[in-house]
């Protein structure tokens, strides 16, 4: 019985180790300069952007209860990684204002964006004659670069 209860002793002066161990390690985590666990960073700038462009309904009025067909369903803008593009927002067609052609088409989102050069996209979704989806060519702005705002504030001490 004296084994046993040594064994029993020893296996629960083990597991408070392991426990401690464990705490240890997990309030041990490595951090940043702003006191961030490395092992979960903080959230990137969120950007509010507004993108505008035009389109041209004349010919391809958009899509609605009554026209499914032969339409413009909205837009897919976003920017380009490389050659890929990267999403942002898939927009109705119910952003483009105006009596006249082209009507003018802006749409808001919020974000995270790379630091560097930028080039963004805009395409016409549309549904064909035979109900089938599809996007245009894309419409490509001049490229824009996203710069990372200097540090400010430094002070420093000696004795």
């Amino acid at each position: 019985m004296r084994e046993n209860m040594r064994q029993v002793g020893l296996a629960s002066v083990a597991s408070v180790c392991l426990c401690v161990v464990g705490l240890a390690i997990a309030g041990c985590a490595a951090r940043n300069s702003a006191g961030n666990s490395l092992a979960n960073p903080p959230a990137a700038k969120d950007w509010t952007i507004t993108a505008t462009w035009q389109e041209n309904f004349t010919n391809y009025v958009p899509c609605s209860s009554t026209v499914a067909k032969g339409c413009v369903s909205g837009f897919t803008w976003g920017y380009l990684q490389g050659t890929t593009e990267v999403p942002l927002k898939t927009s109705a067609a119910s952003v483009c204002t105006g009596s006249a052609q082209p009507e003018t088409c802006t749409d808001t989102t919020n974000a995270t964006l790379g630091i560097g050069p930028i080039t963004f996209y805009v395409v016409a979704n549309y549904v064909d004659n035979a109900g089938n989806s599809g996007s245009t060519n894309s419409d490509q702005s001049a490229q824009q670069s996203v710069s990372l705002v200097a540090p400010a504030g430094l002070t420093v001490s000696w004795q």
